[in-house]
């Protein structure tokens, strides 16, 4: 039922993409999820991880063997008497047997359940690597998706540019005719609107290749004319938590470390095992019993390892020392991540402060091009000297989408380093 859901709801989405104009970072994620190779690596490892556990539960099955030999013997067991007036039966030096022996273990020392046992760490270790080397799958979607922000951010702008420059030129060319306004003002503002045209070729072949980069991620086919959704987070994303997938994974490890301790000990336990031999031969049970015959011998037997000369006790400290590796691993790995987001803190706090003043200095360059525009329009300042005011205007306001881009990616990089996003 749950895979089931799975697919349904992966197919929901790849129809949503094709449908509607607008695609949010969390739908890419699950596409590219879903379309990368790795994706049915944890079938295989559960059905692996589910024949080797069918072939422990094998193992509480009876053991049979089927055993055949011929022999000649060069001397048989003789009495060495003889008694008067009777035959003593002699044991051929030609001999055979064809046996069927049968094994059951009836105590087993618990090291068949702590088997099964190891086998579920394993396949947890297993998905979990593979959750890992998945997970670093987003910080590449992260990469190609707020390009794509801010490609449509600073299109957007360029087309403000382009409405603004055409309306310019409109007066230009009327103040031209009507000889207030030297004509090579127009052709430069005409210059002026051909550059943001290159601009916007140029931006609108990136983005392009931004959305092919996506769609071979997500394996989708995603339109050139669909819309890119700014995320949102809500919740205080500064608090730290370690939630990496690798985090995890350290600790499977060590789950199985100690289950390899506990196999370790339940090899020294005693086992009591029950069996039988049914066999066919000559001579059976009774050597001096001259014709072939049928036998059977049954019962039980304990094996029980007293001394393996401290194996187990090393074996332990090997255990324990890896543990400790892990631990240390586990702690390195931590420290670097702590190490990382100290950029991510220090990025987003700078931004959050260029955006505060960003707001007021695109307010000022508007008052100071607009106050130009009159002055172009009245035949004060040259079409030059108006651009450079107004040019100063739309990197004010190409800044502060940059910097509204940077945050929002900076506070994603940092919930994907953390193992939150």
């Amino acid at each position: 039922m749950r895979k089931l859901f799975s697919v349904v709801s992966l197919l929901m989405l790849t129809l949503l993409v094709h449908g509607q104009q607008s695609l949010s970072l969390q739908q890419c994620y699950q596409l590219a999820l879903k379309n990368h190779p790795l994706s049915g690596q944890n079938a295989l490892y559960e059905k692996a991880s589910q024949i080797q556990e069918e072939v422990y539960n094998i193992t509480n099955l009876p053991a049979m063997n089927l055993n055949g030999q011929a022999t000649y013997q060069s001397s048989v067991t003789e009495l060495p008497i003889k008694i008067p007036g009777m035959t003593i039966p002699e044991i051929k030096q030609e001999q055979f047997k064809v046996s069927v022996d049968v094994n059951q273990v009836l105590y087993g020392g618990g090291l068949n359940d702590l088997q099964k046992k190891l086998e579920k760490d394993i396949l947890e270790i297993n998905k979990q690597g593979t959750e890992a080397e998945l997970y670093k799958l987003k910080e590449k979607i992260n990469q190609v998706f707020f390009g794509i922000l801010l490609a449509d951010n600073t299109l957007e702008i360029l087309k403000l540019n382009n409405v603004e420059l055409e309306a310019r030129l409109k007066k230009l060319e009327s103040g031209v005719k009507n000889g207030v306004i030297l004509p090579y003002n127009a052709s430069i503002l005409k210059a002026e609107i051909l550059k943001v045209e290159q601009k916007r070729i140029e931006l609108t072949s990136q983005r392009k290749a931004f959305i092919l980069m996506l769609g071979v991620l997500t394996g989708t086919e995603i339109p050139e004319s669909s819309m890119f959704e700014e995320p949102q987070f809500t919740t205080d994303i500064w608090l730290y938590s370690n939630n990496r997938p690798e985090f995890k994974l350290f600790d499977l490890q060590q789950k199985r470390g100690e289950t390899l301790k506990s196999i370790s000990s339940a090899k020294r336990n005693p086992r009591l095992f029950a069996f039988t031999n049914l066999g066919y031969g000559r001579p059976g049970l009774n050597m001096f019993k001259e014709e072939a015959e049928l036998y059977y011998i049954f019962g039980a037997k304990v094996s029980w390892n007293i001394w393996n000369w401290n194996q187990t006790q090393r074996e332990r400290q090997i255990l324990d020392i890896n543990n400790e590796l892990i631990t240390n691993q586990k702690k390195a790995f931590d420290f670097g991540t702590r190490t990382a987001i100290q950029q991510y803190l220090a990025d987003a706090s700078k931004l959050e402060e260029l955006l505060k003043t960003d707001e007021s200095l695109i307010t000022l360059r508007k008052e100071i091009s607009a106050a130009a525009a009159s002055q172009l329009e009245n035949g004060i300042i040259t079409a030059t000297e108006y651009l450079t005011e107004y040019n100063s205007e739309v990197q004010a306001m190409l800044s502060q989408s940059l910097h509204h881009i940077q945050l929002l990616q900076t506070r994603a990089a940092y919930l994907a380093t953390t193992g939150n996003l």
